[in-house]
């Protein structure tokens, strides 16, 4: 590039030519090559709306009665370069044709990402998804933070005999059961909001070798008010210790041979969760997606806008416009809206849930065990 002394007046030009002289005798600073564009803050940001992305296209997937696929960024390793130089190519300030003296200068950055991805597969993967989540982990998201009432209809398939669509590539059939389950765990974030429920997991050791160990799940509230008396009725507490319900509730089948608490598996939530999307009607009308049931007569909007308090995924025919995560999908968009705050929750919990998951821990932190007796 070049320019014409007659048109650049003489002090632009000298205060021209000693910023780029400068330019080009400068590095690059290292915040630049760790959060500025290429850098870590940016990788970060696009792992993380992949990772969202991919967990939204499996549930479209599902709700397709598609098979879910997983790839893993495993490594990532990328060589930022940045060379600058001088060029003979501006004309110094006094010097004539006859006399002619340049100076120029020049700036390139270069950014080399490599990307590792593997296939999650294989009898480990397909154990860790299809492995009923534990106790633990329940206790663990609720002490967290998360609410309980999201916990239990995303991770409880049965608790005492509450169903909760137990077969999960359907929705139930009874809308009295489902909307059981729904006041049961309403109760109990009425009691979470008030910081009056306590939730512990006991650990009981194994008899003998081959003999894995039992968990219970435990629960705890006040029984004075009519919440209470609510909630005790529907976990069957009969008896109230210093005023407050303490059930404890085996994990499976107990020793009578009876359900306790009976949880979904990674792959189960996913299920239950894909009942979410919306899709278009003619690909119901095609038979490539299974209309929903209205069970027992329930209106079907009704049905729908119940369970879509969970997530609520949209359609669209055109890419949306400032979607919290959206893909692409049998030539549609898929995309759950920014300001779908309860949509946005349960994503994040799944997604959190998933990575929880991920990896098997070997070392196990501290267990909350409630006294009960």
């Amino acid at each position: 590039m070049s320019f014409s002394k007659d048109k650049i007046p003489f002090r632009r030009r000298v205060a021209l030519t000693a910023f780029l002289t400068l330019i080009g005798s400068c590095q690059i600073p290292s915040k630049v090559a760790m959060d500025g564009i290429g850098g870590r803050t940016a990788y970060n940001v696009t792992v993380q709306e992949s990772n969202s992305e991919q967990m939204l296209l499996n549930l479209v997937r599902l709700r397709y009665s598609d098979i879910p696929f997983f790839l893993d960024v495993t490594s990532i390793t990328t060589q930022s370069t940045f060379r600058s130089e001088l060029s003979p190519t501006f004309p110094i300030p006094g010097f004539t044709q006859d006399n002619p003296a340049t100076i120029g200068t020049g700036v390139m950055w270069q950014d080399q990402p490599t990307l590792t991805y593997t296939p999650l597969e294989g009898s480990a993967f397909a154990a860790r998804m299809l492995r009923p989540i534990e106790l633990q982990t329940i206790q663990l998201l609720t002490y967290s933070g998360w609410d309980v009432d999201r916990i239990f209809r995303m991770l409880i398939q049965n608790f005492e005999g509450i169903l909760n669509a137990p077969e999960t590539s359907d929705l139930p059939d009874k809308y009295s059961e489902y909307a059981r389950f729904m006041e049961f765990t309403s109760l109990l974030r009425a009691f979470q909001r008030k910081g009056e429920l306590q939730l512990g997991v006991n650990v009981k050791k194994a008899g003998g070798e081959g003999h894995p160990s039992e968990e219970t799940l435990q629960i705890a509230f006040p029984m004075e008010n009519n919440e209470g008396k609510q909630l005790a009725e529907i976990m069957r507490c009969r008896e109230a210790i210093g005023g407050r319900c303490r059930r404890e509730v085996d994990f499976g089948f107990n020793a009578r041979g009876k359900i306790g608490v009976m949880t979904r598996s990674i792959l189960s939530c996913m299920y239950y969760l894909s009942h979410g999307v919306q899709v278009p009607q003619e690909h119901i009308d095609s038979g490539m997606v299974k209309a929903p049931v209205c069970p027992d007569g329930v209106d079907s909007e009704e049905w729908q806008k119940m369970f879509c308090q969970l997530i609520h995924v949209c359609w669209s025919r055109f890419p949306p416009k400032d979607p919290y995560v959206a893909v692409k999908y049998q030539d549609y968009w898929y995309y759950i809206e920014e300001c779908d705050r309860q949509s946005k929750k349960t994503f994040a919990l799944l997604m959190q849930l998933y990575n929880l998951n991920a990896i098997v821990p070997t070392n196990r932190g501290p267990i909350l065990t409630l006294p009960l007796r």
